[in-house]
């Protein structure tokens, strides 16, 4: 598995500090097809959190579709596994 293209974004948490996010696709070969999936990593006041989620999609244009709007509405590692699965019962 490999990151592929990234998106950052800076986001301020409850207690006023700065969260730094990056946003990652993933890439990886499975049974000869290509798939996708994301990764968040956070840091924020000394501490790193990170999330992943393998094999959303087959399509590297959705695939960014569903980043960037990750990163447009700023989502955390705790709640990726639940917006990734909204986005997809919703397409």
């Amino acid at each position: 598995m490999t990151r592929r293209d990234f998106e950052a974004r800076s986001a301020c948490c409850e207690n006023g500090e700065v969260a730094s996010l990056l946003y990652y696709i993933l890439e990886e070969t499975l049974d000869g097809c290509r798939s996708y999936g994301a990764e968040i990593v956070m840091h924020r006041g000394g501490h790193r959190e990170t999330a992943a989620v393998r094999n959303i999609t087959t399509s590297y244009g959705r695939m960014r579709e569903i980043l960037s709007r990750l990163s447009r509405n700023t989502v955390t590692p705790s709640t990726l596994r639940d917006i990734v699965e909204d986005e997809l019962n919703n397409f």
